[in-house]
C-alpha cells in the first residue's frame, strides 16, 4: 500500500481535520514528514481531501461531497434510534439521580452498630417506665363509688362558699365606691384594702 494509500484510509476512517504534523503523529510515524506532507497535497489536487489554510498552517480533511448519500429511509432509521438512545439516556440520567440520593440517605443513616446501641438504649428506658408505672400502681388505691360521691359533693359546697364570699365581698366595695364621698376607682379601693381579686391570681371558680 502507497503512502497516499495509507493516508486516504487513515484520513477517511477518522473523517476529522488533521495537520500534516498530526497525520504524521497519530500514524507513529510510519512514513516520513516530507512524504506525508507530498501525500497530503496530492490527495488534496486529486479532490480526495480538502485543503485549507490557517496562516501559516495547513489543515486537511475528508471531502465529504465523495461519501455515499443516505437514503430517506436509513436517515429515518437513524433518527429513530438516536430518538431512542435520547430517552435511554435520559431514563439511566434519572436513574442515576435517584440512586445518587438513596446512597446519600443511607450515608447518613445509622450503621449496624449504632443501632444496636440505640435499640438497646430504648430497651432499657421501656424497662424504668415499666418499673415506675408497676410503683405508682403500687401507691395508687382505687376510689370507692361512695368516697367518689362525697368527693364530688365536698367540692360542689366549697365552690358554692367561693362565689358567696366573693359576691359578699364584691357588694361590700360597690357600697363603697357608690358614697358621694368616695373618689378611688374601683381598682384604687381594692389596693387599699389589701384584696386580690381572682383575676389577679390567675384563679377561676370551677363550674358546679
Amino acid at each position: 500500500m502507497s503512502a497516499d494509500q495509507k493516508i486516504l484510509k487513515y484520513m477517511t476512517e477518522q473523517n476529522r481535520p488533521y495537520s500534516a504534523t498530526d497525520v504524521l503523529n497519530n500514524l507513529h510515524k510510519e512514513i516520513g514528514k516530507t512524504q506525508v506532507v507530498k501525500s497530503l497535497e496530492s490527495l488534496a489536487k486529486s479532490g480526495s481531501l480538502v485543503e485549507k489554510v490557517y496562516g501559516k498552517q495547513k489543515i486537511y480533511f475528508l471531502n465529504q461531497s465523495n461519501l455515499p448519500t443516505l437514503g430517506e429511509g436509513v436517515l429515518k432509521e437513524l433518527e429513530a434510534d438516536i430518538a431512542t438512545k435520547s430517552r435511554d439516556v435520559t431514563s439511566l440520567r434519572d436513574e442515576t439521580r435517584q440512586l445518587d440520593t438513596e446512597l446519600n440517605g443511607l450515608s447518613k443513616s445509622l450503621t449496624t452498630e449504632q443501632a444496636r446501641a440505640r435499640v438497646a438504649d430504648l430497651d432499657e428506658q421501656l424497662e424504668r417506665g415499666k418499673e415506675k408505672l408497676c410503683s405508682l400502681k403500687g401507691v395508687c388505691k382505687d376510689i370507692s363509688p361512695g368516697d367518689k360521691e362525697a368527693i364530688n359533693k365536698e367540692h360542689d359546697q366549697l365552690t358554692k362558699e367561693w362565689r358567696r364570699r366573693k359576691r359578699m365581698c364584691m357588694d361590700v366595695v360597690n357600697a363603697i365606691l357608690e358614697n358621694d364621698g368616695c373618689v378611688k376607682s374601683k381598682r384604687e379601693l381594692l389596693e387599699e384594702m389589701g384584696v386580690d381579686t381572682d383575676e389577679d391570681t390567675g384563679c377561676q371558680i370551677p363550674g358546679l
